[in-house]
């Protein structure tokens, strides 16, 4: 028996070799990698007509923004563009959703009491016209951080849904680490995000709060964020609306401008509100 484990352990071992590692990490530059699916778009390239990618398969973005600069409503607006369904009455046909139907849409909140979360959570089938199977809210308020990270690592390594994961928000990004100036602890929940979002071809938003009265996210959490993130979006309150910009894009043309208003209902709609040209330089 001793033996057989001894065997069995050696057997492991060759198979997690480094110089396998190393192998298995070379791209073959003659088989030609598909383009990540769109998931999110935002208008159309004057160019060539094709959606503006915001959001596409296998990677990261970030929403930033002042406290009460209504992130949580664009956060609603974007899960019910990617739903689908009557959404588009509320945005205009400007933010599209291309996401597979059959895939799941999970949004995670770890701040907001179980009212507020319920709050949110039902902006999203009342502007898709219906409660879709595949949308999902959570609520891990009450969980410690190393349980967010363990429940993180079940969803998507573990659970049922683990190979139909199409979309992941995470409300917010900060809540999954214990020092936002730690650049260790902020690398390895980064590293994770990258993972689970390469493994499983999901793509993963989240939250970030960014210091009052600056563009800049707090401590290196957002600062490294931003560097891995394929978009990163910045909302500003304008007082009666906010103005919604991309700061960064990768691999395709910034989004154009955009505002946002809250209706009689409560749910986040695109407007027509102007951006005021000092008010833009501030985002520059």
């Amino acid at each position: 028996m001793t033996k057989q484990i001894i065997d069995n352990y050696e057997i492991d071992y060759q198979k997690k070799t480094p110089a396998l590692d190393f192998e298995n990490t070379i791209v073959n530059l003659n088989e030609k990698i598909k383009k990540p699916p769109i998931i999110l778009s935002c208008g159309r390239n004057n160019y060539n007509n094709n959606p503006i990618k915001v959001m596409s398969e296998g990677n990261l973005s970030m929403i930033m923004g002042e406290e009460k600069s209504r992130k949580s409503f664009l956060k609603s607006l974007i899960e019910a563009s990617i739903v689908g369904g009557r959404a588009n009455n509320y945005t205009n046909d400007l933010l599209v959703g291309h996401l597979n139907p059959n895939k799941y849409i999970f949004s995670i909140d770890t701040e907001q009491s179980a009212y507020d979360v319920w709050l949110n959570g039902k902006r999203v089938p009342e502007m898709a016209g219906g409660f879709p199977t595949v949308y999902k809210m959570f609520k891990w308020r009450e969980k410690s951080i190393d349980e967010r990270l363990e429940l993180l690592h079940y969803l998507f390594m573990e659970s049922e849904y683990k190979d139909e994961l199409g979309f992941v928000m995470l409300d917010g990004f900060v809540d999954f680490i214990k020092d936002f100036n730690s650049q260790h602890e902020c690398s390895e929940f980064i590293g994770l995000l990258m993972k689970y979002s390469s493994l499983t071809k999901c793509h993963i938003s989240g939250v970030v709060h960014v210091n009052p009265n600056s563009q800049k996210s707090r401590g290196h959490l957002g600062t490294m964020l931003q560097q891995k993130c394929e978009n990163v979006i910045l909302v500003k309150d304008e007082g009666e609306f906010s103005s919604v910009k991309c700061r960064r894009s990768r691999g395709d043309i910034k989004f154009e401008d955009f505002t946002i208003r809250i209706n009689n209902d409560w749910l986040p709609y695109i407007s027509e509100d102007k951006i005021e040209d000092n008010l833009k330089t501030m985002f520059t």
